[in-house]
């Protein structure tokens, strides 16, 4: 696996939203599960988690000596956006997968009765059926929850992720000068 390769790097939008890094979102994870304490050392514009002898954010560029200086816990708001952004996103994946699995069944019972072949053979309707469930239902709810859910699933929660963003942005502003 080459890190040059595309394919395996991880997506990042370019909406003009610094957050989720995937540093801090392991560690807001992290957090979450009980693994590690919200403390350490965070970029103070972006949160994302920096050595001590940082100076400028790898994530967003932001300079500790000249900007923002860096902050010892991830504020609350922000971890909280990020819950509610893979919940956002878990929802419409699930959703389109269910409807990949639900069109299997639905599609596999039409095609049984359908096809003249399957009425006096009912071993043979049931093999096909469980087949076209099995296979039809892993690749629709594949295609379905794992592109399309995806797709849609992240684009909903980023939008949300960035007006949360700006609003705390706006906010931590506002109480800094």
């Amino acid at each position: 696996m080459s890190f040059d390769d595309p394919a395996d790097q991880r997506f990042h939008p370019n909406d003009g939203c610094p957050l989720f890094s995937e540093r801090l979102e392991e560690h807001l994870v992290a957090v979450q599960k009980g693994l590690a304490p919200n403390r350490g050392q965070f970029c103070g514009n972006c949160y994302t988690p920096v050595s001590r002898d940082t100076t400028t954010c790898a994530h967003c560029g932001q300079d500790a000596r000249t900007g923002r200086k860096t902050v010892d816990a991830v504020p609350r708001e922000i971890a909280e956006a990020l819950i509610k952004q893979r919940k956002v996103e878990a929802k419409w994946v699930n959703g389109f997968a269910y409807l990949g699995l639900l069109i299997a069944m639905v599609g596999g019972i039409a095609l049984v009765l359908a096809v003249p072949f399957f009425k006096d053979r009912l071993i043979y309707a049931t093999i096909a059926y469980g087949l076209i469930l099995l296979i039809g239902g892993r690749v629709l709810a594949g295609v379905l929850g794992g592109y399309y859910g995806d797709r849609i699933g992240f684009e909903r929660a980023r939008r949300e992720t960035i007006s949360t963003w700006e609003r705390w942005v706006a906010t931590r502003d506002a109480t800094q000068t």
